[in-house]
């Protein structure tokens, strides 16, 4: 409001200035002032203008509000695929970054578990192998887990006939298998619990991903409404430039409007 007020009373006084010299000098324009070479050329020497233009407010917390013309649906599309870039796209980078490094955080997570689980099914493949004289490439999950509860085929074909569930069973020799002491067999299984824990986590991580995006989205949107809207504020201002007509200097009051 003070650099508005200040504005208008420029404004207002170099109107007023502009009239005495058009009263004194028939020849002058409405914007402009024509008078004697040498006086004018003095008065320029001694005045230096400056040019004034109203302030807007910023789009962002931290930075100016962009020249650029920016979409909501560009701004939106950003933060679906990395969150943060459409607060960044907007202005709005201290929320980009934090948006920006939860989902390096969570990928980060998301790798390093996959690598765990990884190196833990290498390790009781390579366990079971040697402990329980039986094959595992190619086996399922359903395999692996039925060798770490029991120490033989044969203990675990004795446990499903009781249960009457024939369909369970195997008979496949490839299938066989014999633990050398129980204690393997549990040391085996805690490695294999370990590993697909560290799998069955991942899946929270992609929903926390997932959720990041979704965050970072809505913020988006909210955001580039606002800076849209200020973007069509119409931008006024004006500033005095010195030129000259002929022989004679002038200096005109120069307005601009835009959106």
């Amino acid at each position: 409001m003070f650099k508005l007020k200040a504005v208008l009373l420029g404004l207002t006084l170099l109107l007023i200035w502009a009239g005495i010299s058009t009263a004194e000098d028939d020849k002058s324009s409405l914007f402009g002032i024509q008078n004697d070479p040498i006086l004018v050329d003095e008065a320029m020497r001694s005045f230096q203008p400056q040019g004034f233009s109203v302030a807007e407010p910023d789009a962002g917390p931290v930075s100016s509000r962009p020249t650029k013309r920016i979409t909501q649906n560009g701004a939106m599309f950003r933060s679906l695929l990395i969150p943060g870039w459409g607060e960044s796209y907007l202005g709005y980078h201290e929320t980009a970054r934090w948006f920006f490094w939860t989902d390096v955080a969570i990928w980060s997570g998301i790798i390093g578990l996959e690598v765990f689980s990884n190196w833990k099914e290498d390790q009781f493949i390579a366990f079971a192998s040697t402990h329980a004289n039986t094959s595992m490439q190619g086996k399922s999950d359903d395999f692996f887990a039925d060798i770490g509860n029991y120490n033989s085929t044969e203990e675990y074909n004795e446990a499903k006939l009781r249960e009457r569930n024939y369909d369970a069973l195997y008979t496949n020799a490839s299938d066989f298998w014999a633990w050398d002491t129980a204690g393997n067999r549990e040391e085996y299984d805690a490695i294999r619990i370990a590993s697909r824990s560290a799998h069955n986590k991942v899946f929270f991580f992609v929903g926390a991903a997932a959720l990041n995006r979704l965050i970072s989205f809505v913020d988006t949107g909210k955001k580039a409404r606002d800076v849209i809207k200020k973007q069509k504020q119409p931008n006024l201002g004006f500033h005095v430039q010195p030129g000259f007509q002929g022989d004679s200097n002038t200096i005109q009051l120069v307005f601009s409007a835009g959106l």
